[in-house]
């Protein structure tokens, strides 16, 4: 278990500069909180959107799962890589 929030841990999984949904970003930080009903799938999808709005990350693109839903995809801005390289 860690002590890191969970909206830094979604924000440094974009530290190697990949491009990552919701559900990558989820299977990456959900073994650091494994008793937290907070870390799931709408959340961090909700952090993503939060840390779009503030400019960390960009939608790279979106597509339909094969549910029909859609997916979004996003990737650290260099404001977003300055910004983590500072919190270390």
């Amino acid at each position: 278990m860690t002590n890191v929030p969970l909206k830094a841990m979604v924000a440094a999984c974009f530290s190697n500069c990949e491009a990552l949904n919701a559900r990558a970003v989820y299977d990456m930080v959900v073994d650091d909180y494994p008793s937290e009903k907070y870390c799931s799938i709408p959340i961090v999808e909700e952090h993503l959107k939060s840390l779009k709005a503030v400019g960390i990350l960009n939608e790279e693109g979106s597509y339909l799962n094969d549910d029909g839903q859609l997916v979004s995809v996003y990737r650290i801005s260099e404001y977003g890589l300055d910004k983590l390289h500072k919190a270390k």
